[in-house]
Formats: structure tokens, sequence, C-alpha cells
């Protein structure tokens, strides 16, 4: 196990039950990287303890990896929780700040509705009620186990997923827009931005260049 991990860090984290490995890197680490100079209510806060990373559909038994095939393009998962599984640093790999993509969810602020996204605190058109009722998708803890899930599903190896009840239609469907495309597009919409934006892009038009934490 190792003791700490940081941003470009690509690891290898052995299969549940297996000799496998699936791989990942971290692309963003909010208590190394954030200065708290992001937009008021940000959900940066809620994931302060956490790092930002991506996966990829690469199985293996060994610790080698040339390809980098995204599973999952990003999710944030405690630093801790993250460090207490069977993991190893493989190398570190430059991450492109222009390429990092956050979470999208929504969260309820004195009656507003937020849209969240990275530094970003954007106000919606919603209730809080409808937020609650018909979008409910807001700020998540990631959890290591769907982390590897999620990973071994998109990558076609639900034959290594132990117990195979476990596997979702959707396994961000509570805590995070890009995996309901229909409810994304109905979020930008009420924001009235351009859901094919890139975060960078997004964020720079808003005054924030994701490159200075870089």
């Amino acid at each position: 196990m190792s003791k700490n991990i940081k941003v470009g860090d690509i690891f290898a984290i052995k299969i549940e039950q297996s000799e496998l490995y699936y791989f990942g890197r971290v692309v963003f680490d909010v208590q190394a990287q954030y200065d708290n100079s992001g937009q008021d209510n940000n959900y940066l806060d809620w994931h302060k303890d956490s790092v930002l990373v991506e996966t990829y559909k690469h199985i293996s038994d060994s610790l080698d990896i040339e390809k980098f095939e995204t599973a999952i393009i990003s999710q944030f998962i405690p630093k801790k929780e993250l460090l207490k599984q069977d993991i190893k640093i493989v190398k570190n790999l430059e991450v492109d700040p222009t390429k990092v993509s956050f979470p999208e969810t929504l969260k309820n602020h004195q009656n507003n509705s937020l849209f969240t996204v990275g530094e970003l605190s954007l106000k919606t058109n919603f209730s809080t009620d409808y937020a609650y009722d018909n979008i409910k998708v807001f700020p998540t803890l990631g959890k290591a186990y769907y982390l590897e899930l999620a990973t071994l599903d998109f990558s076609g190896r639900r034959d290594l997923i132990v117990d195979q009840n476990d596997i979702l239609d959707n396994y961000f469907k509570f805590s995070d827009l890009r995996s309901l495309p229909e409810k994304r597009i109905e979020v930008y919409q009420s924001i009235g931005e351009n859901p094919n934006l890139s975060y960078y892009d997004l964020a720079l038009k808003h005054g924030f260049d994701l490159q200075r934490f870089y």
C-alpha cells in the first residue's frame, strides 16, 4: 500500500479476489491544489479531502501500462480511501489542465439551485424542490468499490466482478450529470451555457483558468 499519491501519479489497484490490476491517474488534488479562489458555494469544500481520478480500460497482471483509453473520465474519491486499497504507484504522467473534466452536480443554497462543477457555481432557474425531485444529482463522496466496479464494467470485464448483483445500469446517476445526457442538457439550458464546452473553456469564460493550479 502506498502512503501518499500526487497529481499525475498513475496507480494500479489489485482487483478483488484476483491477481489482476486496474489502472488510473490522479488528475486533481483538492487539498494540495485548490486555494479557495473559485466561485463561492462550489463543491470543492465538500471534496476537500478528495482527489479527482480517471481510470483506464487496461486490466493486467503486470504493472506496465502504455495505452490510456479512458474508462471513467473522472470521479472524486477521498484520498485516504484510495490509499487504503492494495495500490501501487506505477509512474507519473503530467496532467494537461485543458483536458481535466469535473463531475457535474446541483447544489441547493439559500433557496437557489446552483450548478456546480469544479470551481464554478452557477445559478439555475430551478427551484430547490424541482432540483431534489427531478434532477436528483448532488455532490457525493466516491467509494473505491464502485470505482473498481464501474471500471471493470466499462472495460468489458464484468467477469471479474465478484458479486454480479452489484452491477448497475448507471453507477453515477445520483452524483454526476455527465452520466445523464437528457438531464444534463436541461441543466445547461437553465444556465444558458453550451454543454459541448470543455470544463476548461467554461471555467475560462467565467474568469477562472485551471492552469493556475498546475
